[in-house]
């Protein structure tokens, strides 16, 4: 599963509101650019608060803000997070099959923990208690996000009330790298649990590699066709573009004719309607007189009785059947005046549909005679023949786009795919995992882990030309970066600059390490105010073009946030600048403004 960042923007309250426009994210980078006090960390934090983090928002936002939105696209599907500002947490999730409400952190980590392409882990709880803790949101973000205040002093910080995970930091290490819990909470059943999923796992793997494969053989595609067919589509495009004018000529002329045929159209529509009305009142008609008729034949039938029965008299003038004969008489003379009655309703109905066919064939007749002059009209206009080859471009054009769709609908499949290998791979360790109980035992893919982040924070640490450092950087058997031979900490010697390149390069180091490995890292590195005034200009700016080298690897997969007020470094056309753009009463620049200003 892959997750993208596509808009973020704060909703008004119905009073006195404030509002940011629809805010969109770049394809690598997105800078929130503003003086100190424009409101860059409002921002910063908003989008935290929409996926789901729990932090501080100033008073002001929390009085004339209602709520922070973030849109996602998420497997090519635009996924939206509303996070009610006002409740303690109430966050709703739209675009899946059906809109979600999620009233608490510990509902909302499973939908989360799904976002990254995983299910939710049980831990354990500090002081070993029998309570089983949720991995929330608000633990996995800072593995991503550096706040402006605390972020910057160490490589994962969360306040003192949200560390209540034992192991928290190397737990949250062990999901975003895909090993498994250092401290899984367990009951008897934890590992039939674990086999189940491992085996549902198993047979999506299946499931979607039948599905790959089939649309590998139906598409028969071939290698380098999709860049082919990609300069192809940008060549139509532009030859069409190239003849706008044409096409707008052409457009006019037609357009002179289907206004008349698009009346003519309407009107034939309707009575074609009328038509179909009469042709069920003409069948309900012949019904009713077809049952009239019946009833007549009855009555009929009754009276021959009556005549052959007044034989059993045996006098002249016998009264015995005469109020029989009276009623059937009566009634039959009734039925005669309804079929009558009926008929002339039958043959209004005829002669009316009789002028409805002939107002028909009429208008079809104009309808074809429009038709024949607008293609006459079309035919001598001077575009005619370029148009012939312009409809030709267009039909290509179409095809090849069509052709592009499955290329990109294969891709999809893939990556789901080996996502799914991924998950695989992550489902059997934490089997293996749950056979184990207790013991501080590292396997194969912990050492592992924790060699690929030692080597990658080191060269991290060189893009930065970090200084003041004399022994390699490691990690520690409970993943804490260990820095000239101690861990590192809010308390350890290095300071200013080092202390910044550090937590950059720590960041970057779990990104590439989680992404090698098909972990469950969305992608995203979000700083609030990076310090570079403490760094070099050169330095920041190769340490953007590593992170440029690392999305061509891993495609769509890397998105970096910053906030600054000094914006030096280099963007591309795909990456994004927020400005603020709204002025308060002293003509100050701020991002959140009254609505409508």
């Amino acid at each position: 599963m892959t997750a993208r960042l596509e808009s973020f923007r704060y909703i008004p309250t119905v009073v006195d509101g404030w509002e940011t426009p629809e805010l969109p994210f770049g394809a690598l980078f997105t800078a929130v650019q503003g003086d100190n006090g424009s409101g860059k960390t409002p921002i910063m934090k908003g989008i935290m608060m929409a996926l789901g983090h729990e932090l501080l928002l100033p008073p002001d936002i929390l009085q004339h803000c209602s709520q922070a939105q973030l849109k996602l696209k998420v497997d090519g599907e635009t996924i939206t997070l509303t996070r009610n500002l006002r409740a303690d947490f109430e966050l709703l999730v739209e675009g899946g099959a059906e809109p979600e409400v999620f009233l608490s952190p510990r509902a909302y980590a499973r939908w989360f923990a799904e976002l990254l392409g995983t299910e939710l882990r049980e831990l354990t709880s500090k002081g070993a208690t029998p309570t089983a803790r949720s991995l929330y949101a608000n633990l996995i973000v800072p593995a991503f996000w550096v706040d402006q205040d605390n972020g910057w002093t160490v490589a994962y910080f969360t306040p003192a009330e949200k560390n209540f995970i034992a192991d928290q930091r190397q737990e949250v290490i062990r999901f975003l790298t895909g090993l498994p819990a250092r401290h899984p909470f367990r009951d008897k059943s934890e590992y039939d649990r674990l086999k189940e999923i491992a085996d549902r796992t198993e047979r999506f793997v299946e499931m979607q590699r039948y599905a790959v494969d089939r649309l590998r053989d139906n598409g028969q595609f071939v290698d380098g066709e999709e860049v082919e067919l990609e300069l192809r589509r940008d060549a139509l495009r532009a030859d069409l573009d190239s003849n706008g004018q044409t096409i707008e000529a052409v457009r006019s002329i037609a357009g002179f004719f289907e206004q008349d045929i698009f009346k003519l159209e309407r009107d034939l529509a309707e009575l074609r309607a009328r038509a179909a009305g009469l042709a069920r009142r003409k069948g309900q008609l012949a019904l009713a007189l077809s049952e009239l008729s019946g009833e007549v034949e009855i009555l009929g039938a009754n009276v021959q009785a009556s005549e052959l029965l007044r034989g059993f008299c045996g006098q002249d003038g016998c009264q015995m059947f005469a109020g029989s004969e009276h009623s059937y008489g009566r009634a039959l003379l009734y039925l005669k005046d309804q079929i009558k009655d009926l008929k002339v309703s039958d043959r209004d109905v005829t002669r009316d549909e009789r002028v409805l066919s002939e107002e028909i064939a009429d208008i079809e007749g104009q309808i074809a005679d429009r038709r024949r002059a607008r293609e006459e009209a079309l035919s001598a206009s001077p575009e005619a023949q370029l148009m012939t080859k312009l409809n030709a471009l267009t039909r290509e054009l179409v095809a090849v786009q069509v052709r592009l769709a499955a290329y990109q609908q294969l891709a999809v499949e893939q990556q789901k795919f080996e996502r799914l290998l991924d998950k695989r791979e992550q489902d059997n360790a934490a089997v293996n995992a749950a056979r184990q109980r207790g013991g501080k035992v590292e396997t194969d893919p912990v050492i592992d882990v924790r060699q690929q982040l030692t080597d990658t924070m080191q060269r991290w640490l060189r893009t930065l030309r970090t200084k003041n450092i004399r022994q390699p950087a490691t990690f520690d058997e409970d993943f804490n970066p260990v820095i000239d031979g101690v861990k590192f900490s809010a308390t350890s010697h290095q300071s200013g600059s080092t202390r910044t390149r550090i937590v950059l390069a720590f960041h970057a180091a779990l990104l590439e390490v989680a992404l090698n490995r098909g972990g469950n890292h969305p992608g995203w590195l979000l700083f609030d105010a990076p310090q570079q005034q403490e760094l070099d200009q050169r330095d920041f700016a190769a340490y953007a073009e590593q992170l440029k080298l690392l999305t061509e690897r891993f495609p769509g997969r890397v998105q970096l946030v910053f906030s600054v007020a000094d914006l030096k470094t280099h963007f591309e056309a795909t990456d994004e600048v927020w400005l603020p753009s709204y002025t308060n009463e002293e003509g100050e620049l701020r991002f959140l403004g009254p609505v409508g200003r």
